[in-house]
């Protein structure tokens, strides 16, 4: 019994001997590794239980950028480690900043299934250069990463999968919360995508990013499928969404002060209106070109010109409101819709952090024809419209309708203007027939 109890002593003792002189050789290979990619690290310690390496204020250099990260925690496999492998179970990096850039206070953890340390070595060499990933054979991992970004905060998780291709990502879900609105009441934006694809390309000071995805939902509204690139420049950033099939965004983002100019085409306007929690007043297939002044990371005022063709008016009727006062002829199916169909419709938006004003509003429909403004409260989701109809009718050409719709967006009141000026257009009207 003594026997089998010294043999177990002296085979823990080995053992433990063996993984300290494999810790501290991992220790030597690391410091080394990252001597030759100059990689700064303040200090280095190991500890056996658990198994993991401590790495204290890292900064290393992409491109001109600086990084900087107060620990990194680098937590290893005992068996693999008892086997004479070295294989991590999880890395994790503690309150990182990047230099020239409001994002701070950076925490991610990454847990692969199966890296190794020659895995690791290349994404080291790899890393600084901003060079194509070298491994062995693809490294799944579990994520999640946390930053703030001034008055904001953003968080991610999901699984990603890297190999020599770019990165791919599956079951993605993230929130970017907001101190104060970003517009309107919009606090959060979040997300969730079932599948994308990162790819990237280094050309001189300019860095390229596409990003294939399925199944991206933004605050619950779906975007089936479609792809983002990104081309980073000095001082600004180009970008395009392209969503299948469901149009395409053009877009330039500029700092200091911060805007963005856009320009989309063929997007479906309704599921934009109510991404930012806006009264959907139309739908349809829409071309907008305009541009956003951003302060504090909140949509202070912008512009757009915009243009929707074969779309609805929702919640309003504008040929009963017609039909009631004259007797034109038309299809008396369409009085039973509560929508309002139109060949055309174009405005000037512009909008601060309380208000958007559609200017210069005109409307086409096969019987009619309307002009005029109004505004629409982000908050309260009250409206407020001046409008002319004009019939299209020959015989009506010179009839003019005075409305006000006003109250709630999502149902709205209206009321007839003049009363004395369209009971003279009427009286007008009839003596023109009888004259006949």
């Amino acid at each position: 019994m003594k026997k089998k109890a010294i043999w177990l002593i002296a085979l823990l003792c080995v053992g433990l001997c063996f993984l300290f002189w494999q810790k501290s050789r991992l220790t030597a290979q690391i410091s080394e590794r990252l001597a030759q990619q100059h990689i700064q690290v303040a200090k280095v310690e190991s500890q056996l239980f658990p198994a993991q390496l401590s790495l204290h204020n890292v900064k290393f250099q992409q491109k001109a950028r600086w990084f900087f990260f107060e620990k990194i925690v680098l937590e290893l496999n005992p068996t693999a480690l008892l086997g004479g492998e070295l294989k991590l179970n999880e890395i994790q990096l503690h309150n990182g900043n990047i230099a020239n850039s409001q994002w701070q206070g950076l925490n991610v953890s990454l847990k692969p299934t199966a890296l190794s340390w020659q895995d690791v070595a290349h994404l080291l060499n790899a890393l600084p250069q901003n060079a194509p990933l070298n491994l062995q054979k693809p490294v799944q991992m579990a994520f999640s990463a946390q930053a703030t970004r001034a008055a904001s905060q953003i968080q991610l998780q999901g699984n990603v999968r890297l190999s020599q291709n770019g990165l791919a990502f599956e079951q993605l879900a993230g929130q970017w919360q907001f101190e104060r609105p970003l517009y309107g009441d919009v606090k959060t934006m979040a997300l969730q995508l079932k599948q994308g694809h990162l790819r990237s390309e280094a050309q001189g000071e300019t860095n390229r990013y596409q990003l294939d995805f399925t199944d991206l939902s933004i605050n619950q509204i779906p975007f089936s499928q479609g792809k983002i690139l990104l081309e980073f420049q000095p001082h600004f950033i180009n970008g395009k969404l392209t969503l299948a099939p469901q149009g395409n965004v053009d877009f330039q983002f500029y700092q200091q002060p911060d805007r963005v100019q856009f320009s989309a085409q063929n997007i479906a306007i309704e599921q934009w209106l109510t991404l930012f929690k806006l009264p959907v007043l139309a739908t349809g297939q829409a071309q907008l070109k305009g541009k956003v002044a951003l302060v504090d990371q909140q949509i202070e005022q912008g512009q757009a010109s915009l243009q929707i063709a074969n779309g609805k008016v929702k919640n309003v009727n504008l040929l009963a409101i017609v039909a009631q006062r004259l007797p034109i002829n038309y299809d008396s199916t369409r009085l039973q819709n509560m929508d309002s169909p139109f060949e055309q419709l174009t405005a000037q938006l512009i909008w601060d952090q309380q208000k958007m004003q559609w200017q210069n509003l005109q409307l086409r429909d096969p019987y009619f024809q309307l002009t005029g403004e109004g505004t629409v409260d982000q908050v309260s989701q009250q409206c407020d419209f001046l409008v002319n109809l004009n019939l299209r009718e020959k015989k009506y050409q010179n009839f003019r309708l005075p409305l006000h719709f006003f109250g709630d967006c999502h149902s709205p009141q209206y009321k007839i203007e003049s009363t004395q000026g369209l009971k003279k257009q009427l009286k007008d009207l009839f003596k023109q027939r009888l004259s006949r």
